[in-house]
C-alpha cells in the first residue's frame, strides 16, 4: 500500500506543479498594448487590446504605442478608462499618436508603480504642436521617475489627470520644449529637470466623462519641489499650495505665475522659494473687473506669490506682464497709483537683478503695438511684518518724485567753483515712460532770463538714465562774474568797507517729459529752486 500512495502522492505534486507552471503567466502581471481596433472606444473591450484581453488587476506594462497605418486618426487614438483599481507598472505613450483618454468615472484611476514615458522614438514632426490629453487619474505607488521627451523638433504637450501620492518621491526628465500639465502634483518630493516645463492647470471638461465631475485641489508636492537643469514651472491656477521651491544655482528656470489672461494665479508656499540670479519670476498684471475704482484681488486681477518662510530673490530675473481685460478683447485699462501686492513673505532677502528700491520698471504689453508701454514703480519692504514686494502704477505723482532725482544737485555742483569745474553736473534718474526728458535751470538777472544749464535725454525703455547737465555759455559767463565779484579785500586803515555782493544765486529748474508719440506730460509745470553758493 505503501508504494501506491507514494507513486499517488508524487503524481499529485506533479500533476499540482505542471498546474502552477501552466498558470503561472496568467496569474503574474504582463504587458498589454493598445490596438485602437474601432471596436468601441472603452477599455474594457477585449479587441482593442493586444491579445484580446483588456487589462484588469495589474500589468507590467500598458503601452499606447504608435498607431498603425491600418487604424490612425481620432477613432483609433480615443480611449475611455473603465477599469477601475488598476496597477500599472510602467505607463508607456507614444507622443506623436495624439491620444486622448479619459476616465469614465472618478473611480477609474491608475496606481502605478514603475514610472511614465512619453515619447516617440526616431519620430520628428518640426511644424505645428503635438498634444495629448491622458487625464486618467495617477496614483504613486512608489517612488519612480518619467522621461518626458515628447517628439524631437516640435513642442509636445501631454496633459494629464490629477497625480497623487504624497509619500512616493516622483523625478521629472524633461526634453527642451516639452511641457507636462496637469491640474495636480500632490507628490512626495518632486524633483524637475531639463529644459522643459512643468504646469498645473485645469484639464478641462475630460473629467470624467460620467458621474460627478471632480475638480481636484491644485496641491504641489507639499513636500517640495526643485528645479534644475533650466527646467521651468507655470501655475495658471487661483490658490496652488505647495511646498519649498527651490531652483538650484545655475538653472535658468522661470517660475510663472498666471500668464495669459485674468484669472492671474497665487501660490502659498508652506516653506522658503530660493530663486537664482540665473532664474527668473514671471508675473500677470490686469485690472480689476467690478466696479470702478475697486481693489485689484489676487488671483483674480493679478499674480501673487505668498511665502510662510524666507524668499530669496538673489538677483533674479523680475518679468512683469500686462494682462488682458475679462472680455479678453483688450489690454487691460490700469489705474495710475494703484499699488499691486506681488509677493508677501515671512522674511524678503535679497532684490530682483538691476532692481532697487524705488526704481521704475516697464510692464510688458500685452499688445506690442502699444506706443507707450505701463510702467510700474517696485518697492520692497523689509521693516515691517509680513515683508512684501509691491509695484504701484506710474502716474504723475510718481513721475515728479522719479524725474525729482535729476534736479537733486550732489555737493559738488551746489558751489559756483564745482559747476564752473565740472562744466555741469551728472544725474541719475527713472526713466517712466520712453520719451524724451528736457530740463534746464535758469536764473533771472536784471529782469532778464538767463539759461545757465540745460539737458536733454532720450530713452527707449523704462528704467534708469543717465542724465548729463552742462553749463551754457551765458550759464559759464555769469557764474565766473559773480565768482569774482565776490572777491572783496578786507577794508584797511583809510578804507572803507564795501559790502559784498550776496553769497548765492537761485536757479529755477524745469523739466518737461514727452512720452514717444505723445504730446508733452503734465511734467511741464515741475519745478524747483535751489540756492547755489557763489564761493
Amino acid at each position: 500500500m505503501q508504494p501506491t500512495t507514494g507513486r499517488r502522492l508524487r503524481r499529485v505534486l506533479a500533476a499540482g506543479t505542471a498546474a502552477l507552471l501552466l498558470t503561472a503567466p496568467a496569474a503574474l502581471a504582463s504587458d498589454i498594448s493598445w490596438l485602437g481596433s474601432g471596436q468601441g472606444a472603452t477599455w474594457s473591450t477585449a479587441t482593442n487590446w493586444s491579445g484580446d484581453a483588456a487589462p484588469s488587476g495589474s500589468v507590467t506594462a500598458l503601452t499606447l504605442p504608435p498607431l498603425s497605418t491600418g487604424c490612425s486618426g481620432w477613432a483609433c487614438a480615443y480611449g475611455i478608462d473603465d477599469i477601475p483599481t488598476l496597477t500599472v507598472g510602467e505607463l508607456q505613450i507614444d507622443a506623436a499618436s495624439g491620444y486622448l483618454v479619459s476616465p469614465l468615472t472618478a473611480a477609474d484611476g491608475i496606481s502605478l508603480t514603475g514610472g511614465l514615458t512619453f515619447s516617440s522614438p526616431g519620430t520628428t514632426a518640426a511644424g505645428a504642436p503635438l498634444s495629448t490629453a491622458f487625464t486618467v487619474p495617477l496614483t504613486l505607488a512608489a517612488p519612480q521617475s518619467w522621461n518626458v521627451a515628447g517628439v524631437t523638433g516640435t513642442a509636445t504637450t501631454l496633459q494629464l489627470g490629477a497625480v497623487t501620492g504624497v509619500r512616493s518621491a516622483l523625478h521629472v526628465n524633461l526634453a527642451a520644449g516639452v511641457k507636462l500639465a496637469s491640474p495636480e502634483l500632490d507628490t512626495g518630493p518632486l524633483s524637475i529637470a531639463g529644459a522643459g516645463t512643468v504646469e498645473l492647470s485645469n484639464p478641462g471638461p475630460v473629467q470624467p466623462l460620467t458621474g460627478t465631475v471632480v475638480t481636484p485641489p491644485p496641491l504641489l508636492a507639499p513636500a517640495g519641489v526643485s528645479l534644475t537643469s533650466g527646467a521651468s514651472l507655470t501655475l495658471t491656477g487661483e490658490g496652488t499650495i505647495s511646498g519649498p521651491i527651490t531652483i538650484a544655482p545655475g538653472s535658468a528656470s522661470t517660475l510663472t505665475l498666471g500668464p495669459g489672461s485674468a484669472p492671474a494665479a497665487t501660490l502659498l508656499s508652506y516653506g522658503n522659494v530660493t530663486l537664482r540670479a540665473s532664474s527668473a519670476l514671471a508675473l500677470w498684471i490686469d485690472a480689476p473687473a467690478a466696479a470702478v475704482h475697486a481693489q485689484p484681488a489676487a488671483g483674480s486681477d493679478y499674480a501673487q506669490l505668498r511665502v510662510l518662510g524666507n524668499l530669496s530673490l538673489n538677483d533674479a530675473t523680475l518679468t512683469l506682464v500686462h494682462g488682458y481685460t475679462d472680455t479678453q478683447v483688450a489690454c487691460a485699462q490700469l489705474t495710475p497709483g494703484q499699488t499691486y501686492t506681488l509677493a508677501i513673505a515671512t522674511k524678503l532677502i535679497g532684490t530682483f537683478a538691476g532692481i532697487a528700491n524705488g526704481q521704475a520698471v516697464g510692464l510688458g504689453a500685452c499688445d506690442p503695438l502699444a506706443p507707450t508701454p505701463t510702467a510700474l514703480i517696485i518697492h520692497y519692504n523689509t521693516t515691517t511684518h509680513p515683508q512684501t514686494v509691491t509695484a504701484t502704477v506710474i502716474g504723475v505723482p510718481q513721475i515728479r518724485t522719479l524725474v525729482s532725482a535729476a534736479l537733486t544737485l550732489p555737493p559738488r555742483a551746489a558751489t559756483a567753483p564745482g559747476l564752473l569745474h565740472a562744466g555741469g553736473y551728472g544725474a541719475v534718474y527713472d526713466a517712466p515712460a520712453p520719451g524724451t526728458l528736457a530740463l534746464t535751470w535758469t536764473t533771472r538777472l536784471h529782469g532778464r532770463l538767463v539759461t545757465v544749464a540745460s539737458a536733454s535725454n532720450t530713452a527707449a525703455q523704462v528704467g534708469p538714465r543717465r542724465l548729463a547737465i552742462r553749463l551754457t555759455p551765458a550759464g559759464r559767463r555769469l557764474l565766473r562774474a559773480l565768482a569774482r565779484a565776490t572777491h572783496v579785500p578786507r577794508p584797511g586803515r583809510g578804507r572803507r568797507a564795501r559790502r559784498a555782493p550776496a553769497r548765492a544765486i537761485t536757479l529755477t529748474a524745469t523739466a518737461t517729459l514727452t512720452p514717444n508719440a505723445q504730446s508733452p506730460s503734465t511734467l511741464t509745470a515741475l519745478t524747483v529752486r535751489r540756492a547755489i553758493r557763489i564761493s
